[in-house]
């Protein structure tokens, strides 16, 4: 494919020519040429001799060019490619690559190449030009949040879900869309309605993930949590899809494979229409425990909440030092560490660790016991998921600040009891609960709305759990297991 590697060196050039604002600006992040190859090569095409091919997010074209290349070199009479870029030096390059595509494809390949905003390509309007639908969809498009008052987005969280919509509204029945995304809109909680609108119309066929969260644009030097995705307009034609994994773009041509059935990972009773993305057989033996367990925190009589400190909004209230008489402690999430709370951490942590006395009483809680969680994982940390026990009278004051990056797990109205708060720690510390998270959420970011949807054992498990924990933390894989499976 030398249409491919010649773009894919223009897109070399024109990042070393990027600012760092201009990126941003306009959400650009080119995709490496082993995975443009490798989405090319999910698409198959219509049966007739021609494919209208549409690239909403084309960049300097490799996406477009690669499933060009593809289908004319497995037989295609002709193709006609729409590839829409508003950014006028991605245009640039890619005017150069068409020209040497029309050089190389003659009049087999028909290249139109559109200045315009993508989403309004989906809008009815008066002074619309009709569009005749596509026979594939493939785009690496822009990642930004958009906002509820832009009337191009509907109720779409992020631009990028967006896309993925107006595409499939411009697909015929039957036809492909193939996609390199964030893996959020599969779990997060605000894609909800664009999941349940999206996958009522569009049946997904494949996915492939990457276990490193930056290989997938690693010269572009982002970290996120990527897939790609590969659906098909209309009803499914199996009941099966395929769950293709590996460790980055190096090795994306020999994946690992696994066949799932599709009411396993998309729930036709999940009133979320959360997609689930397990890897391994291990992985659906996990799913499947835990869809077994009978309980959820709010069956028990516990609620999770995040704590009320905005930092920058409490400003005038913090405080590094301070008499104990006049102050309570801060928490924030850097005190939560290997099941345990830490607090002061001293001289070497550069932020405030008290609060003052006389701050609202809305922004504190009573000293009592709780489970308290990181809402946020750094990349290098094992587990997504890292809780700890913090016990009534640990800490010598009435009340407690907790800032905004912690959730903390509490009983409403009573206490946790100390087996309880060992028990449910243990539990979220544990590699299973972890495991399951990471199939059911690609998040970094471990959120209040999927804590309380965990399936839990009863509450009488979780205080033998807690109790046998008490007396040996240092068995707390084993502990838990049996827990899980009685």
């Amino acid at each position: 494919m030398q249409l491919v590697s010649e773009v894919a060196k223009r897109s070399v050039k024109r990042r070393s020519l990027t600012t760092d604002a201009e990126q941003k600006r306009w959400s650009q992040y080119f995709t490496e040429p082993e995975v443009a190859r490798y989405m090319a090569g999910l698409v198959t095409g219509p049966k007739s001799d021609t494919c209208r091919v549409l690239d909403p997010g084309a960049g300097t074209g490799i996406l477009g060019f690669a499933v060009t290349e593809r289908l004319l070199s497995a037989g295609y009479q002709s193709v006609e490619l729409v590839a829409v870029e508003p950014e006028p030096n991605a245009r640039e390059d890619l005017e150069k690559a068409k020209k040497q595509a029309e050089l190389e494809y003659g009049d087999r390949l028909s290249i139109n190449i559109r200045d315009t905003d993508f989403l309004e390509m989906g809008e009815l309007r008066l002074d619309a030009e009709p569009i005749e639908p596509f026979d594939v969809v493939i785009a690496n498009p822009p990642y930004y949040k958009m906002s509820p008052s832009d009337k191009r987005g509907g109720d779409s969280p992020n631009i990028y879900s967006r896309f993925m919509e107006v595409s499939a509204k411009l697909l015929r029945q039957g036809g492909e869309l193939c996609y390199i995304i964030p893996r959020s809109y599969a779990s997060g909680y605000y894609f909800r309605r664009f999941r349940k609108r999206f996958h009522a119309t569009m049946s997904l066929a494949r996915v492939h993930i990457f276990d490193s969260r930056k290989d997938a644009f690693k010269n572009d030097g982002v970290l996120q949590e990527n897939i790609i995705v590969y659906y098909r307009k209309g009803k499914p034609e199996k009941e099966t899809v395929v769950i293709a994994s590996s460790a980055g773009a190096g090795d994306i041509e020999s994946p690992r494979h696994l066949e799932v059935q599709r009411s396993d990972i998309l729930r036709p009773t999940d009133p979320n229409g959360v997609l689930s993305l397990p890897i391994t057989d291990a992985d659906l033996d996990l799913m499947k425990l835990f869809d077994g367990l009978p309980g959820r925190l709010r069956d028990f009589g516990l609620e999770i909440s995040t704590g009320p400190v905005v930092p920058f909004r409490a400003r005038p209230l913090l405080v590094k030092k301070g008499d104990d008489a006049a102050i309570y402690p801060l928490l924030w999430m850097q005190h939560v560490r290997d099941g345990v709370v830490t607090w002061p951490l001293g001289e070497g942590f550069r932020k405030e660790e008290r609060i003052l006395e006389c701050a609202p009483v809305e922004l504190l809680v009573p000293n009592g016991n709780y489970v308290l969680m990181r809402r946020f994982s750094a990349k290098e940390e094992k587990k997504r998921i890292v809780a700890a026990v913090l016990l009534a009278g640990e800490l010598p004051f009435d009340f407690l600040g907790l800032e905004n990056h912690l959730n903390f797990i509490h009983r409403p109205g009573g206490e946790l009891t100390e087996s309880e708060a060992v028990g449910l720690a243990g539990l979220l510390n544990s590699s299973y609960v972890d495991g399951y998270f990471r199939i059911s959420s690609g998040n970094t970011q471990v959120s209040a709305t999927e804590m309380r949807s965990l399936p839990l054992p009863s509450m009488k498990r979780i205080n033998a759990i807690g109790k046998q924990l008490m007396d040996a933390p240092e068995n707390l894989e084993e502990i838990v297991w049996e827990g899980l499976n009685v």
